[in-house]
């Protein structure tokens, strides 16, 4: 007695490949089975081994600038990003020292005498404060010495930015405060490096 064959609408059905003249091919592979398997990262095994990959990876990740010309990216040695940093490259510098007004504000320290230069005399007496209750009304008045400094440098810096520049919308207070902390640094370790003597018209 002959077997009944399956009927063609009950046989299980298989994705296959039509070659260019209407030909069946093998089977259509699926995705999964084609797609390339990522290969897990071996964690170093000693001391030895994370320490090179930390310096490869420093070394892969670099110091990145934005270019001055096309927008792109340029990697600078520590020392070349040191002495774009004291000329004041504004590709290097942070956002705290950006724009012209900032720039404006540490030509005007610079090339001006204040008492925010002594500034760090007050850090001792500070201390001393604990030991002699009298030094500590000292060292406060001078805080508020300071702050009254910084407020009229920055009314004059904003007057001078607004003299110059279209947009300014920084606040006195906040370019006296900016003007403080760069007075009170001894002018060959402000950065970016001084460009006026004192006395000099900016």
């Amino acid at each position: 007695m002959r077997r009944s064959e399956p009927s063609p609408e009950s046989a299980p059905s298989a994705e296959v490949e039509v070659g260019p003249a209407g030909a069946k091919g093998r089977a259509t592979p699926k995705r999964r089975d084609t797609a390339p398997r990522k290969q897990p990262m071996a964690a170093p095994r000693t001391n030895k081994e994370a320490s090179q990959w930390r310096k490869a990876q420093r070394q892969q990740d670099g110091s990145k600038v934005a270019s001055k010309g096309g927008g792109g990216t340029a990697k600078l040695s520590q020392r070349e990003y040191r002495e774009a940093l004291k000329k004041g490259d504004p590709a290097v510098l942070g956002r705290r020292d950006r724009g012209p007004t900032r720039a404006l504000a540490r030509d005007w320290v610079d090339s001006h005498r204040m008492l925010s230069n002594y500034l760090l005399v007050l850090f001792p007496l500070l201390v001393l404060s604990s030991v002699v209750p009298f030094l500590s009304i000292v060292t406060l008045a001078g805080f508020v010495i300071f702050l009254v400094e910084w407020y009229f440098a920055g009314r004059r810096i904003k007057a001078l930015a607004e003299s110059r520049f279209d947009d300014v919308r920084e606040n006195p207070m906040t370019l006296g405060f900016y003007a403080g902390t760069r007075a009170y640094m001894p002018r060959k370790w402000r950065v970016p490096q001084v460009r006026y003597r004192i006395g000099d018209e900016i």
